[in-house]
């Protein structure tokens, strides 16, 4: 069962989502032309009278903008479809034209019956205005994709200097806090060898999450090892009854994995774990590499009133194995006779 993903949320892309104002603009433009055209249906009729043909020709003009930068541009020519972009803009120019022509023509044989004209007499005018519109809403458009794209560089470059600020204040910690470490065990008794083999492990885990875990990939011994000091480091801290098998087995070395991917699961599996002196639990770990995959797993034994484990850890593992490893993984996550199974497969 692959783990599931959240869908395509997109949908077709409004234009002018943050410039409303073009919006605006571009109607008022046109509002002020068509009542400048239509002077002669006033005077003769009433600005009343003239409210319809109007509106008709509002409509027109919104269907073939509109169906221009809603349906065409983002369907079509974003996604390279030339040729096909090209005859639906066509159709819609021809369309436009016939339509408005028509629409035309009848009012036009109302407010002056005694000049006939022929539908072909409106084209030319009507497919200038066609095309002279379909020019400025695309314009728009990109305008506003070209605005919203610079929007977009501007807020990752704000999150850049953001997160080098971050880095550049944590550097006073991690450099404190090593010291303070190699202090500590300076001082412990020489004959206390556990709790120096503790402190070392600890030592390590925070240098790899603060140094070696901060690159996009990592060798998969160094996460291996990574995995050997928290899982060490654990069984110091866990009771009798805890059983923890670990079983680590890797052929390329040097293979790239993003770093600390399998840690959520096994942070679960010792934090979900049965701590109960009085009742036997275990937790099994493996990590395997063939020849074109690495198979990792992790099984605990839990409680029955404990909740199925969860939270923000391994959504955020999914979502950067959905980011990253798209296509080239599997991961199976589920739970029977209160025990915990994960099982994760990525594909070279």
């Amino acid at each position: 069962m692959r783990a599931s993903t959240p869908g395509n949320k997109t949908g077709w892309p409004i234009p002018f989502r943050r410039s409303w104002l073009f919006h605006l603009l571009f109607w008022i433009m046109y509002g002020v032309f068509m009542i400048l055209e239509m002077q002669g249906y006033s005077k003769n009729r009433g600005f009343v009278f003239s409210l319809t043909p109007l509106l008709l020709y509002f409509i027109l003009m919104a269907l073939l903008v509109y169906g221009n930068t809603l349906v065409l541009i983002p369907l079509l020519l974003e996604k390279k479809k030339i040729a096909i972009y090209i005859c639906g803009i066509i159709l819609f120019i021809i369309g436009y034209t016939y339509f408005r022509s028509l629409n035309q023509q009848y009012w036009d044989s109302i407010i002056w019956p005694e000049e006939k004209m022929t539908i072909q007499s409106y084209f030319r005018w009507n497919f200038l205005y066609a095309v002279w519109f379909l020019l400025i809403s695309s314009m728009l458009f990109f305008t506003d994709k070209w605005s919203e794209q610079q929007q977009k560089v501007k807020n990752i470059e704000i999150n850049q200097l953001k997160t080098e600020l971050k880095y550049l204040r944590s550097q006073l910690n991690p450099h404190f806090l090593f010291n303070g470490l190699n202090t500590i065990y300076g001082n412990i008794d020489i004959r206390d060898q556990a709790a120096r083999n503790s402190l070392l492990q600890f030592s390590d885990l925070l240098r790899y999450s603060l140094y070696e875990a901060d690159a996009d990939y990592v060798s998969l011994e160094k996460e291996a090892a990574h995995l050997r000091n928290y899982v060490g480091l654990q069984q110091t801290r866990s009771n009798a009854a805890l059983r923890i098998e670990l079983n680590i087995q890797l052929k390329e070395k040097e293979t790239q994995v993003i770093p600390l991917l399998f840690m959520p699961f096994v942070e679960n599996a010792f934090k979900f774990s049965v701590r109960d002196d009085n009742k036997e639990s275990f937790i099994r770990i493996s990590l395997v590499q063939e020849e074109k995959r690495i198979i990792f797993r992790c099984a605990n034994s839990y409680s029955d009133h404990q909740p199925l484990q969860g939270g923000i850890g391994l959504v955020n593992v999914k979502r950067r194995l959905e980011l990253l490893y798209k296509d080239r993984y599997e991961l199976h996550i589920h739970s029977e006779n209160a025990i915990f199974y994960v099982e994760l497969i990525l594909i070279k």
